[in-house]
Parts: C-alpha cells; sequence; structure tokens
C-alpha cells in the first residue's frame, strides 16, 4: 500500500528513513535486534526510542532520549510513558503512534509550538519496528528544528494543513523500487 508523500525538508530524516528502509526485510519493520546502537550515530543525539507494552491501546515508555532533545525541551524523558506528559501533547501523540502501529508505516510532520518560551517548529519522523514481524513493538522517533528558512522553503502539505501527521510513500518496507 502506498500513501501520498510529502518530501522531508531535513536531510537527516531523509537518511534515517532510507536507513530503515535498508534493515525492512519481506515487506515487514526493521526487527530491532537488526539495529546496532552503532548504526544510530548519526541520528543518536535527535532520536527518542519507545518501547511499547500492550497489544490494543499501547503505553509507550521512553527507552532512549537523544542529548538534542533534552537540550531542545529542557529534560530527558527517560523512563517516562506518554501519560507523563502535559494532556496536550500526550493527545497530539497518542493518536499518531497508534497510527503507525496499526499501519506499520513511517509518519512524517512539522510540528510548531511554544517550547522554552519561543514558538519553535521540529520536523519529526516516526518509523516502526516489530521484533516478531507482526506485531509493532518499538519505535523509533526523529525530530530536528527547522529554521525559518527552510519552514519557508517546505512546500505547504496537502489540505494546508503543517502539523499533522502526513504517512510516506514507501514500496513496501523491504521492497525494491
Amino acid at each position: 500500500m502506498t500513501k501520498e508523500r510529502t518530501e522531508l525538508a531535513t536531510p537527516y530524516l531523509s537518511g534515517l528513513l532510507e536507513f530503515w528502509l535498508t534493515k525492512s526485510v519481506a515487506g515487514r519493520p526493521p526487527v530491532p535486534s537488526s539495529i546496532a546502537p552503532a548504526d544510530l550515530r548519526p541520528w543518536k543525539d535527535n532520536i527518542a526510542v519507545f518501547e511499547v507494552i500492550g497489544e490494543e491501546s499501547g503505553t509507550f515508555v521512553y527507552s532512549y532520549y537523544g542529548k538534542a532533545l533534552t537540550a531542545a525541551f529542557g529534560q530527558s524523558r527517560l523512563g517516562a510513558t506518554l501519560d507523563d506528559l502535559p494532556p496536550e501533547q500526550r493527545a497530539l501523540l497518542q493518536p499518531e503512534y497508534e497510527t503507525v502501529r496499526r499501519e506499520r508505516l513511517p509518519v512524517a510532520r512539522v510540528h510548531t509550538a511554544v517550547f522554552g518560551g519561543r514558538t519553535r517548529s521540529f520536523e519529526r519522523l516516526v518509523l516502526p519496528m516489530s521484533s516478531d514481524g507482526v506485531s509493532i513493538d518499538k519505535l523509533l522517533v526523529a525530530a530536528y528544528e527547522m529554521t525559518p528558512r527552510e519552514l519557508a522553503a517546505r512546500p505547504p502539505l496537502s489540505g494546508g494543513h503543517s502539523s499533522g501527521p502526513v504517512p510516506l510513500t514507501v514500496q513496501k518496507p523491504g521492497a525494491s523500487a
């Protein structure tokens, strides 16, 4: 199944998506054990990894939280869950993460909000992973702050929305074009 693709403005996110695709096999999201920590070195400061606990409405637990995210948002979330976030953040992230689990495909979006007293925009990419090839039990999330120039150069998303999640076109994880 293919979905509409919006080009990623952040080259690091494009690289991470390409890496994820190389680790996907037989139409399935990558197995977490196929990704060594050293493989993620180019993105390590800007990623968070979630363990997904439970089947239907899962609990998302931060098992890794990068240094750049800690600096950007004022604290590490390591060991916390989405339930520990303020309600407005949880209401934004929970449905997005559940969509990634259900669809088993990456999602990207630009999110603009007030962080640390100033308005900032981050491009985000959420990538599913599956230990057993069936259940999505980890999410790899990357976020990079965008400059005003990057924001201005980015084409508007379909429908005119600038911060909603956009499924990315992938042939099928692991399939060649």
